[in-house]
């Protein structure tokens, strides 16, 4: 072998082992620490709500009818709008009516000459029967007729006052205050006393929800009719708050079919949120946890193990076991933090228990001591 091919194997020999020699040298490099946020548990006393489908339903109804036949004259209300009690609606023409009366007035009348005449006649007729002057039958003819005048001037006045309430009737006016419907019947048309449908009006001021529960929450819901609590009212689907309602009416028995119970609650309805026939999410106070934890509920994580939360003490992730005893929005009520813990949230993605993390406040130096510092195992969550 030449002495040039030697000397080439001895370089590349040599440079091989520099090169191992500078890779086992080679430090390790540690993770950057993860920069977080902290969230302070927060204590306040928290009430469990459960959600149910109601129906909204007006706590009164009224089909307008009318009292008295005839043709429909005028309508005096926006259809869809909101009318007054005592407010005038409808209006019948009046001139069939106002003849009644003044027939009614005119028999009164005579029926009335004719019982003074019979009367006068009685009091004649008094001292002659007494002397024998006309027969006793006669006097007794007289007293008869006389009466019969008395009772045909009543009957009359009855009539007159029938036909006067008939002339009433002619003006239709809103028995309740609420919300009307569309008129069912347009000026125009003949209606018939008893018989004829012109409109109805729903009492919306306030307003009932109705809803039906399980037989298990019978207690609650006993319990937030006795102490008056709020039960907010939501748009079933997008969660908006419509109204705050109170219970009402508990059933006075189970549903033996659906072993569920029938609750009213009561709306102000102020707003005009709710309406008649509308589908709405009622939220049963079912438990009040006094000095409740709470949290953001994505602050709460589950494991193999249950759930638990992210606490960072000297900037090195640990994790901490806690109950969680429901969720009600964005907040998670919890048991089992010590107080005043902070808590990491948001949670990043590459978050670990033994991590080193970056506390809000540290400075440049700190971030650059944590990077020296870090260390590289993993451990895996609970």
């Amino acid at each position: 072998m030449s002495s040039s091919r030697l000397c080439l194997q001895g370089a590349l020999a040599l440079f091989l082992a520099l090169a191992l020699s500078a890779c086992q040298k080679a430090p390790h490099g540690a993770p950057p620490p993860l920069s977080v946020q902290l969230v302070q548990v927060k204590t306040q006393d928290a009430v469990e709500y459960r959600a149910f489908l109601a129906t909204v339903t007006p706590l009164q109804t009224v089909t307008l009818v009318p009292q008295t036949s005839g043709i429909l004259q005028t309508q005096s209300f926006v259809q869809g709008g909101k009318v007054e009690r005592g407010q005038v609606l409808f209006r019948i023409d009046p001139a069939q009516a106002q003849a009644s009366v003044a027939q009614a007035a005119a028999k009164l009348a005579a029926d009335e000459a004719t019982a003074r005449y019979q009367g006068r006649l009685v009091e004649q007729d008094a001292p002659l029967v007494a002397k024998d002057f006309i027969t006793r039958q006669s006097y007794e003819q007289a007293v008869s007729q006389a009466q019969a005048a008395r009772a045909a001037v009543q009957a009359d006045r009855a009539a007159l006052r029938q036909a006067q309430l008939n002339l009433g009737y002619t003006v239709i006016r809103a028995p309740i205050a609420g919300t009307i419907g569309m008129a069912l019947v347009k000026p125009g048309n003949v209606v018939t006393a008893n018989q004829t449908q012109l409109a109805v009006i729903n009492q919306v001021h306030p307003i009932a929800i109705n809803f039906q529960i399980p037989q298990g929450l019978l207690a609650a819901a006993r319990t937030a009719q006795r102490d008056a609590l709020p039960l907010p009212v939501v748009d079933e689907k997008t969660g908006a708050s419509l109204a705050t309602a109170h219970l009402r009416v508990v059933d006075n028995g189970v549903q033996a079919a659906t072993a569920t119970v029938r609750l009213q609650a009561e709306a102000d309805n102020d707003n005009d949120a709710l309406w008649p026939g509308q589908y709405v999410e009622i939220r049963l106070p079912v438990r009040r946890v006094p000095d409740a934890q709470t949290l953001p509920t994505g602050a709460v994580q589950q494991g193999q193990s249950g759930n638990f939360v992210y606490l960072a003490p000297g900037g090195t992730v640990r994790v901490q076991k806690v109950e969680l005893l429901w969720e009600d929005g964005p907040l998670a009520v919890i048991r089992g933090l010590p107080a005043r813990s902070a808590v990491v949230y948001p949670v990043p993605a590459r978050i670990y228990p033994g991590a080193k993390v970056l506390l809000p406040g540290a400075s440049a130096s700190d971030r650059a001591d944590g990077h020296r510092s870090g260390g590289s195992g993993h451990e895996g969550r609970p």
